[in-house]
């Protein structure tokens, strides 16, 4: 790992990005849970409310939650964009980000207008204003580096994404906008690609080669990649031609392709060959932007597989198997990297006396190899068990579901030993100080 490339002089303390990383597997346990009450209905149309529910589950509560702690700690480490009293930005954004999720998950679930009004009260200021001072911090930085230039798309396309669905969640309200499956089309579309997609594109291009020792990405692939798809989605959303909307779907497909198949080649290009985690989850998750980027075309074209809905069958391969997948595996490299981080902090700063004895465990030591392969199994089953389910019914639904639950489990106790070990020995350091 490069850290020369990183200023670590600029990182947030230690729960600034940790309580999200926390938050996220609570959430993706809650909507195992639903999808165990709900019996596999909501497996079966993208348009029930349980369905609504679980996909905000995961979009909000898993995804959202873990990238914006990502970022926290990204953006003035390998950009230097320090966010102004990040601390305590982090302490309201996460708070409302848990309570405007809550109640819009359940309002999906209750149907009650009082709780998409709270949810929209709660989440569209704060993530509107995040997105802009994301926006803003990149651009006082003057950084004109690939991965700025994908973050800032990306905070455009988290702006839009909310304004979409605060406008849609207000309708379910008052009552002032019908249920339109166009604009919901626009809303996962700029939240797939337009958030998720494009911080994925722009942060892979600097965490893949630091944290996995691959070759770096060819030229300006992701710079280039990141551009077109927010392109293809301004074009599609916008200008009301038909044809343009279907072949901005097509290229977009071809675009997630392409960008599978270049990490999956660098992946496998790794200068360490000895068995790494995040390696396999980020694996994971380009094997299944394949077929969702594939299904999702299909469906649009109106293509039929069994019965199934096609368009939920896309949504699950590329929000729990392309997002999920390598969000989990940075996870384990994250905070591992923060626990070590933190620990050494002091001596570096300078807050240690000479010659003073302190422990800093080694990054690998810090969550051990069989319990994140443990859970990566987990991982991979329920995933599998899910695009099942879509198909069949019965206790594929409800295996799918435990699996889920206990994977998204496993994962919050690995995370709580790292944390663990962090309040162990940081409480040593502080003692010898």
């Amino acid at each position: 790992m490069n850290l020369g490339a990183l200023s670590l002089e600029n990182a947030p303390g230690f729960w600034t990005p940790v309580r999200f990383f926390l938050t996220a597997p609570v959430f993706g346990m809650l909507a195992a849970g639903l999808i165990f009450v709900d019996g596999g209905q909501l497996l079966q149309s993208r348009w029930l409310p349980g369905s609504l529910a679980v996909a905000h589950a995961f979009t909000l509560g898993y995804i959202a939650m873990a990238m914006l702690g990502a970022l926290f700690q990204m953006l003035p480490v390998l950009m230097g964009a320090v966010f102004p009293q990040a601390a305590r930005a982090a302490m309201i954004v996460h708070l409302l980000m848990t309570l405007g999720t809550l109640c819009l998950v359940f309002a999906f679930l209750v149907q009650r207008p009082l709780l998409f009004a709270a949810a929209v009260v709660l989440l569209a200021p704060v993530l509107i204003l995040f997105g802009a001072g994301v926006l803003v911090a990149i651009f006082r930085t003057g950084k004109v580096s690939t991965t700025a230039r994908a973050v800032q798309l990306a905070a455009l396309g988290l702006i839009v994404t909310v304004m979409l669905g605060g406008y849609m969640a207000l309708g379910h309200a008052f009552g002032t906008a019908p249920i339109n499956n166009v604009l919901t089309n626009y809303h996962a579309a700029w939240g797939v690609i337009g958030w998720i997609l494009i911080l994925a594109v722009g942060v892979s291009e600097q965490v893949i080669p630091m944290f996995l020792t691959t070759p770096p990405y060819p030229g300006l692939f992701n710079k280039r990649l990141a551009y077109l798809l927010m392109l293809l989605l301004v074009a599609g959303s916008l200008l009301p031609l038909r044809g343009l909307e279907l072949a901005a779907v097509v290229l977009a497909g071809c675009l997630m392709l392409a960008y599978a198949v270049v990490t999956l080649q660098l992946l496998g290009k790794r200068r360490r060959k000895r068995f790494d985690i995040t390696n396999a989850y980020w694996q994971v998750g380009m094997l299944c932007l394949v077929p969702g980027a594939g299904t999702n075309v299909y469906s649009y074209f109106g293509g039929a597989m069994g019965g199934a809905d096609l368009a939920l069958l896309s949504g699950l391969l590329l929000l729990v198997g392309f997002a999920v997948s390598i969000i989990n595996g940075m996870l384990y490299k994250i905070v591992p990297f923060l626990v070590w981080l933190n620990l050494r902090m002091p001596a570096v700063m300078g807050k240690l006396k000479p010659g003073t004895r302190y422990y800093t465990p080694n990054i690998h030591e810090v969550i051990n190899v069989r319990p994140m392969q443990v859970q990566l199994m987990f991982h991979v089953a329920g995933l599998l068990l899910l695009v099942a389910a879509v198909f069949f019914q019965g206790l594929t639904v409800y295996a799918a579901a435990t699996a889920v639950l206990v994977s998204n489990l496993l994962l919050l106790l690995n995370l709580a030993h790292a944390v663990r070990l962090y309040r162990k020995y940081s409480s040593r350091a502080i003692a010898v100080r």
